[in-house]
């Protein structure tokens, strides 16, 4: 938990910053709560209740702050249970609400952040437990990419795998990966030049722990 820095702040931020620790407190471990100061965006953040995104105070504005900022000026609307994704995959909800002064003049905003990952592992679990397999012997059809380079086929062809199986890769056990590189190998996507090493790098492991999913889910072919 980290409070106010030195710096002095609006009146009613003040009076905001009073109530996110109690905020913070009543919605548990899995959120996070973090005013702004938008009179410094390169350092906004004043005070920051809970862990999610691993920021301080003395931390700058997000992209998303800047853009609405820019977009609307000081009516800038409130923005609710959006989706957010961390960079080791784990999904968040977040709400940002705008502070103004007594003229309608944006002056900070409260930013709430929930960690929704594990709750969203326990319902893909939930929704396999209890699913109907139907078999198919047609072949998938998926959506045709029409890019100007391989590597944004490629790319676009991993991603769409990664988000199929809803599991952040920190998650994912050696199962999980093996039938990703499954349906990869499947859909052709390592007959692409240099797919090896992409699919290792989003994945988290080296180069020779694909090419050792690639001999084992070959091997089972023959």
């Amino acid at each position: 938990m980290e409070g106010n820095n030195e710096r002095e702040i609006h009146p009613y931020l003040k009076a905001v910053l009073q109530s996110a620790e109690s905020l913070s407190l009543m919605l548990g471990s899995r959120y996070e709560v973090i005013l702004h100061d938008l009179s410094h965006v390169e350092s906004s953040i004043v005070a920051v209740y809970g862990n999610v995104t691993n920021r301080s105070v003395g931390g700058p504005a997000t992209n998303y702050l800047l853009q609405l900022l820019k977009a609307y000026g000081d009516k800038a609307p409130n923005s609710l249970n959006y989706r957010n994704v961390m960079p080791d995959g784990r999904i968040l909800r977040s709400s940002t609400i705008f502070i103004r002064d007594e003229e309608g003049h944006i002056i900070g905003s409260l930013c709430i952040n929930q960690d929704l990952t594990d709750f969203i592992v326990a319902s893909k679990l939930a929704e396999e437990l209890t699913a109907f397999q139907q078999p198919s012997t047609d072949e998938e059809h998926a959506e045709e990419i029409f890019a100007h380079d391989i590597n944004d086929v490629m790319e676009d062809m991993v991603r769409t795998e990664l988000e199929l199986l809803n599991k952040p890769v920190a998650y994912m056990q050696k199962e999980d990966k093996l039938a990703l590189v499954q349906r990869m190998e499947r859909k052709g996507i390592f007959g692409v030049k240099g797919a090896v090493e992409y699919v290792a790098e989003r994945l988290g492991v080296t180069n020779y722990t694909v090419y050792n999913y690639l001999k084992e889910i070959r091997s089972a072919k023959r």
